[in-house]
């Protein structure tokens, strides 16, 4: 019965199927150029995402999946209904989820933005709305214990927070806090001298969590995972239920329904290719750095070797002690000043330029169409 549903299915869309061989190949083929300019990216910065481990091992384990559409066969063997739904599938969940999750904040880049972006919404000096790319980010991971490691920061809390999330114990977090509103109280407004002891000798033991795919996607649970213990049934009726609830085909139903609703649901973060957004929000945070004027500091590791090893570790410092510390602490976060620079004006104006400026057909391989449903039924 299967066989004979899937073979009824390909004969039925015959008419449309050069169109449909056309679009398949030239989504697929677009994805694995976005992942090629993303590759280039990555070793344009001389701190960069090419000498990270789980970059460059992730980058070439998404490539090889570009195999999976070599021309061996006929086009309609390959970019027929069936075949294209489970290319599409790997592609998209093992693929853009399971390697994105792990490359797009593989320096922190992610983590980093995000923050910033929701310190800023907490001040009023950004709101929703006016960076749609983000909101879709900053929506679809509120729930990644990785990223926050608990509810959304609120003014009051964002150093702590942020350093508890990469990494460091609460007590540690609490000092390195109370540092931070030391600094900006005290109107400290040049560079930090060097490190204590008790600064540099964290570094060594972090322990970070990784970000699950399973918490960004509900559709990556069911397919993947195989958990549908919370699954909801929307379109039985109650007779229905009460006589088929147990039944193998009614499990099924239930199942495969809510799978589909998922995957509805998360078509906005799915059409995304988080690889290629894992090297724009890197690229964003090195020109943060310079925007700020911070690259003086950052070559010099603020009096120790551990962050003039690695330029990322001395970011952090100083986005967390000082640019986070104002949006925390500051009278006035947006005019609060360090290195002669205005950390709220100049943070969310570099923000809204980039990613106003950023091309769509660089960071999305589909078209969501999840919104246009929703504008076509609130016209109606």
């Amino acid at each position: 019965f299967a066989i004979h549903a899937m073979l009824t299915a390909i004969l039925e869309t015959d008419s449309i199927v050069e169109e449909l061989i056309t679009t398949s190949k030239t989504i697929f083929d677009d994805y694995f150029k976005k992942i090629e300019r993303a590759h280039e990216l990555s070793k344009q910065e001389s701190d960069s995402l090419s000498k990270i481990r789980v970059w460059n091992h992730n980058i070439y384990s998404v490539k090889f999946l570009q195999n999976l559409g070599l021309s061996v066969f006929g086009e309609r063997a390959i970019w027929n209904p069936l075949c294209a739904g489970t290319i599409f599938s790997y592609l998209c969940f093992f693929g853009n989820l399971e390697a994105g999750c792990a490359m797009v904040d593989c320096h922190a880049q992610l983590r980093i933005t995000l923050h910033l972006f929701n310190a800023l919404l907490v001040n009023g000096i950004i709101q929703k709305g006016e960076l749609p790319m983000l909101d879709i980010f900053y929506n679809s991971f509120k729930s990644s214990k990785g990223l926050w490691e608990g509810s959304l920061p609120k003014r009051g809390e964002l150093v702590q927070r942020f350093w508890i999330c990469f990494g460091m114990s609460v007590k540690d977090a609490k000092r390195m806090a109370e540092k931070a509103k030391q600094h900006v109280r005290r109107g400290f407004l040049t560079a930090p001298g060097r490190l204590d002891s008790r600064d540099e000798s964290f570094w060594r033991g972090r322990k970070m969590t990784h970000i699950e795919p399973a918490e960004i996607a509900t559709s990556f649970r069911r397919i993947c995972n195989r958990d549908f213990h919370d699954v909801v049934d929307n379109y039985h009726t109650p007779e229905q239920r009460r006589l088929n609830k147990g039944t193998d085909h009614y499990l099924l139903a239930v199942r495969t329904n809510d799978t589909l609703d998922a995957i509805d649901n998360e078509q906005q973060i799915l059409s995304f290719n988080l690889p290629s957004c894992g090297a724009i929000f890197e690229q964003f945070i090195c020109s943060l750095g310079r925007v700020l004027q911070w690259e003086p500091l950052l070559a010099s590791g603020m009096g120790t070797s551990i962050l003039r090893n690695d330029k990322r570790q001395g970011f952090v410092v100083l986005f967390v002690q000082h640019l986070l510390g104002a949006l925390d602490f500051a009278d006035d976060p947006y005019d609060h000043y360090f290195l002669d620079v205005p950390l709220g004006r100049a943070s969310s104006t570099f923000m809204n330029i980039f990613f106003t400026h950023l091309e769509p057909s660089n960071v999305v391989w589909f078209q969501a169409t999840a919104e246009a449903k929703a504008e076509e039924e609130t016209d109606s």
